[in-house]
């Protein structure tokens, strides 16, 4: 049996843990070599490729979202270079060998340097559109026919605008009640739009920020996000990701409240290079 290993990478660092879990996805093709792929060009968009970019890759998923970080698959390095301006950039080509099937999704992500892939640097979806700088959940499929199909026309726009982080927020989540046994991982998001609820398209895509650092089984933390200044926050969220680290288990289990009216959303604006405190949230887990 031969093996290709077609990608690496992880965009979730567990709470807790000193290291990042680096899984390497390999295709079994039995006897028959693969020279299916998928490809098109980048076009980037925005302001400026933040001076703390790391990497630039595309991914693929065959069902989004996935269960398992092993489901993606990730393209070389996406090359780019940091300068002013990268609005009507030239187009960067970018391909990926992929087994038959079809794609639900497409997405380009992009990562800090020396932080981890984070699911909240997604800064293109094919299919994709722009309201500003905010990514609509929209998305399009993408079939492979046979083991010898190229479809070389993927074209995604991808805005580095998301990722120009100049401001912070922070504040202080208190947990009531017993925390659920089969807790895995726990974050603190950022949101331009009040996800619907129950969407996790919403909640993995109409994010600003994602930090999944927060600790489990703890009373009270505190928490720093870096999130962009030009954006107003609507809804600042802790979500929550079971212990089989089951991507599609991802709820929403508190948010900031208004603290003139509790029973609405809290908006949240900072200032470049400014921090917004007092961004506190109560997880009530007997609801």
């Amino acid at each position: 049996m031969k093996k290709k290993s077609i990608g690496h990478m992880l965009f979730l660092l567990l709470p807790g843990c000193a290291c990042v879990f680096i899984v390497f996805c390999e295709v079994d093709h039995g006897l028959q070599p693969i020279h299916s792929k998928i490809g098109g060009a980048i076009r980037f968009y925005g302001k400026r490729v933040p001076l703390h970019t790391e990497e630039i890759r595309v991914a693929l998923v065959k069902d989004f979202p996935p269960r398992d970080i092993k489901e993606l698959l990730f393209s070389d390095h996406i090359p780019f270079r940091s300068h002013d301006t990268v609005l009507v950039s030239t187009p960067v080509p970018w391909e990926i060998f992929a087994p038959p099937g079809e794609y639900d999704m497409v997405a380009v992500i992009w990562k800090e340097h020396n932080e981890s892939w984070n699911i909240s640097n997604v800064v293109g979806v094919y299919g994709g559109l722009f309201l500003g700088d905010m990514l609509v959940p929209t998305y399009k499929t993408v079939t492979v026919p046979s083991y010898d199909s190229v479809v070389d026309t993927v074209d995604i726009l991808a805005n580095v605008n998301r990722v120009d982080r100049d401001a912070k927020i922070e504040g202080t989540i208190h947990f009531d009640g017993t925390w659920p046994e089969n807790t895995g991982i726990v974050g603190v998001g950022a949101f331009v739009d009040i996800p619907q609820k129950g969407n996790l398209l919403d909640l993995y895509l109409k994010n600003a920020a994602l930090d999944y650092s927060v600790p489990a089984f703890v009373k009270d933390h505190v928490y720093q996000l870096k999130v962009r200044s030009a954006d107003t926050l609507e809804y600042v969220a802790v979500l929550w990701i079971n212990s089989s680290y089951d991507l599609t288990s991802i709820r929403e289990i508190g948010h900031y409240t208004d603290p003139n009216d509790p029973s609405k959303p809290g908006t949240v604006t900072t200032g470049y290079g400014l921090t917004a405190e007092k961004v506190d949230i109560t997880v009530d887990f007997s609801k």
